[in-house]
């Protein structure tokens, strides 16, 4: 009976996504209790129920885990991309880019936007709530969503980089150059490493019921229409960078680029909003 329940528990645990030295140290510790108790099997519950709250509890802890791995990880990544971008000035920055180089470039200026708003939302909902053990299923593949595409946008962004330091590497400083392809391989690897957490975390599928939520709930405001807060968003943004561009004494480049921010989240939220829980 114990070696039939044992088994039984074993593929429900790979079912779950439950595999390695956890699900051998799960079945071993259960193994132990069973022979030991010899009313244990009738408490245990069954098998399936089992493995659904090991992988209730290990998801949400899995997940939380990821987001903040990732979130650091891009911090580390986000500041070799400041360091470059702001010693590109000093470099020799030319301004008529070969094709690769110009789409690398613009690649370097989407793909960061979108790695930190996904990170930043990731590490926000895991926060939230930090201290409930169990989250609903649909609410964990959100955060792991989130943090998959944040990771993945941070990748783009070192690649991009590299990309376009190769390009136009005879055009600009040494020192810039050789920053860059270092700079940018080792951010790749810690970005790498980030996502090997992120990957186990995905790999895990409990059944919790309960809804995922969306940007009211990670920012805790009252419910609305989600579309109508990404136009005030979009609004506040081309706001910013206008009033930036007053700053500079060039209100007219400063316009066109805050009507291009607005577009790009008002586009970033219509291709992304429902994939990564901000709309439903």
């Amino acid at each position: 009976m114990i070696d039939d329940y044992l088994h039984e528990l074993r593929r429900e645990l790979h079912a779950v996504g439950i595999r390695g030295p956890l699900r051998r140290r799960i079945l071993a510790e259960a193994g132990d209790h069973l022979r030991s108790d010899a009313d244990a099997l009738d408490r245990f519950g069954v098998p399936q129920e089992v493995a659904n709250v090991f992988a209730a509890e290990l998801g949400t802890q899995a997940s939380r885990r990821a987001a903040v791995g990732a979130f650091a990880a891009l911090g580390i990544a986000g500041a070799v991309y400041a360091a470059a971008f702001v010693g590109l000035a000093f470099a020799g920055q030319p301004y008529d880019y070969p094709a690769l180089g110009a789409l690398a470039f613009a690649v370097i200026v989407i793909a960061p936007q979108v790695a930190f708003v996904s990170g930043s939302l990731a590490l926000l909902r895991a926060w939230r709530h930090r201290r409930d053990p169990v989250r609903p299923s649909a609410e964990l593949a959100v955060i792991n969503r989130r943090t998959s595409v944040a990771l993945l946008a941070g990748l783009a962004t070192m690649g991009a980089l590299a990309l376009f330091d190769f390009e136009l590497q005879a055009r600009l400083a040494a020192w810039w150059v050789t920053f860059t392809f270092g700079s940018t391989a080792a951010a790749s690897v810690l970005l790498v490493l980030a996502a090997v957490p992120a990957a186990g975390a995905a790999r895990l599928r409990p059944q919790v019921a309960g809804a995922a939520g969306d940007v009211f709930d990670d920012l805790g405001l009252s419910r609305g229409s989600p579309w109508r807060l990404a136009r005030r968003v979009a609004l506040i943004v081309a706001l910013v960078v206008w009033l930036a561009g007053l700053v500079a004494s060039d209100p007219i480049d400063g316009a066109l680029r805050g009507l291009f921010e607005a577009a790009a989240c008002l586009g970033g939220f219509a291709l992304l909003g429902r994939f990564l829980g901000l709309r439903q």
